[in-house]
């Protein structure tokens, strides 16, 4: 585990492992690296992979407030701290939003782009919106109730599921200030009016069940972007580098090469 100081004052926890072209890793909301505890193995086999955790999460420090374009800029100085002119980009869910806006922001310093379970723009968080399309079934519930009675509208292989959410959380937790300064940072980000001046080649996977992201949100952006391809997991909800953890590795690996 390394750091290095975002802006001369935000330490952004990262790992680096494998050599080749570099791959960087961009997790979710109230996760960590970890996310990708099932796909770092496999695909630094192939490429020097980049695994960080954003800002508010995980080793790295954790403001009081921060917005999108911060986590799109401590992206962009990771690479500069390590010196890389280009790499591919991997975002899930949150990620796959940072990685939509760094490739709108940096597309010189972008080769080829991965989103999993994203969308192009939102108001307020996924989870939040599946909040309130299910308002009726968790009135009165606790958090944990909340979050049990949701978990089988988010992902399809929940065993699996249960099993890496665990590891996330052995390496570092949130609390719930945390998770909704957290939350508020990616609030009414909108990218579709510049999603049709992406020229990358751009790889949208999606889970079938994806209950947070359907994915109808990956095929808007496919729609814009000229250059995309969906593939959609069905055996997969909002985690397909989890719940088809040896597809997924072996579609990037394809796709990237």
């Amino acid at each position: 585990m390394t750091t290095f100081k975002s802006g001369g004052s935000v330490a952004i926890a990262y790992e680096v492992t494998g050599h080749g072209e570099p791959l960087i890793l961009i997790h979710g909301i109230n996760g960590n690296l970890e996310m990708f505890y099932h796909n770092v193995e496999e695909l630094s086999k192939h490429y020097q992979v980049i695994t960080y955790d954003l800002r508010g999460h995980g080793r790295s420090d954790r403001p009081l407030n921060y917005t999108m374009d911060n986590h799109i800029d401590d992206c962009f100085r990771l690479m500069q701290h390590l010196k890389l002119k280009r790499a591919n980009i991997l975002g899930f869910s949150l990620g796959a939003y940072i990685a939509l806006g760094f490739a709108i922001q940096y597309p010189e310093y972008v080769n080829k782009l991965i989103l999993v379970g994203g969308k192009g723009h939102g108001e307020v968080s996924s989870y939040a919106r599946l909040m309130i399309k299910h308002r009726h079934e968790i009135k009165g519930l606790t958090k944990e109730q909340v979050l049990d009675k949701l978990h089988p509208y988010i992902y399809h292989n929940t065993d699996i599921v249960d099993d890496w959410l665990l590891k996330v959380k052995d390496y570092a937790t949130m609390t719930s200030n945390e998770e909704a300064i957290a939350s508020r940072s990616m609030a009414n980000f909108d990218y579709r009016d510049e999603l049709k001046f992406i020229d990358k080649d751009v790889l949208l996977i999606v889970g079938e069940h994806d209950g947070l992201n359907p994915p109808e949100e990956s095929e808007a952006i496919e729609h814009e972007v000229k250059r995309s391809f969906l593939l959609e997991f069905q055996h997969s909800g909002h985690a397909p580098l989890v719940e088809e953890h040896a597809r997924f590795n072996d579609t990037v690996i394809r796709f990237l090469s």
